[in-house]
């Protein structure tokens, strides 16, 4: 138990560093004071570029993929397998990772939207999972240009898939999987409301699209 914990803990820091606000600082800017003022890779390609803003993604990705890859090897490498005492930690370190890249206990508190991180905790739990939801997310671009919107729609394909997977698949719902669908559905609703602002911008009509010159948010 103390070793699941410290796991957590460790997530939890790996998922705090705020390497779009690294960026950032390498090339002398405080993104929270430019573009959306978010530390987020999207925010980073606008305001430093893509040669910046790409590899934060990456590496804001791997931070995700990395520890609960080696999460869910050492608790046997198969999810649809736990028992409920193993997803409930498996599950403890996911939720970690994603609360550290939102909420970076290195800048108070305030982080990114968590959709690099969620992505490399997903390619860690079901490559088919994040398959998917990228799929939806490249749709969403292709018919809207929105950065958030696509990021939101496909939070909800992500628990979609989620739910075939572990649950209709196979006909049965055990309770690691009920586990696994309900951190699903948090993290879409965490996801939705990091996006809150962007939600407003698109009721009045005042969110940039991607590829515009005149983008200003996130």
């Amino acid at each position: 138990m103390v070793e699941n914990i410290l796991y957590i803990l460790a997530a939890y820091l790996i998922g705090s560093i705020p390497f779009g606000y690294l960026a950032g600082r390498l090339r002398g800017v405080d993104l929270r004071e430019h573009g959306s003022c978010n530390i987020g890779a999207t925010n980073a390609i606008r305001v430093l570029g893509k040669a910046w803003g790409i590899p934060v993604f990456i590496l804001d990705f791997l931070k995700g993929y990395v520890p609960l890859l080696l999460m869910k090897l050492h608790l046997g490498g198969d999810a649809t397998q736990f028992c409920a005492g193993d997803m409930g930690w498996f599950l403890g370190v996911l939720m970690a990772l994603i609360l550290g890249h939102t909420y970076t206990c290195y800048l108070g508190f305030k982080g990114g939207k968590g959709v690099a991180t969620t992505a490399g905790c997903m390619m860690a739990l079901s490559p088919m999972l994040l398959g998917l939801a990228l799929g939806v997310w490249i749709l969403m671009m292709v018919l809207t240009r929105w950065v958030s919107l696509s990021s939101m729609v496909a939070a909800v394909a992500m628990v979609l898939t989620g739910m075939y997977e572990f649950w209709w698949a196979d006909g049965a719902l055990s309770v690691p999987d009920m586990m696994l669908i309900g951190l699903l559905a948090l993290i879409c609703v965490l996801i939705i409301v990091k996006h809150r602002a962007n939600i407003t911008r698109i009721l009045n009509g005042t969110e940039p699209k991607a590829f515009s010159h005149s983008n200003k948010q996130d």
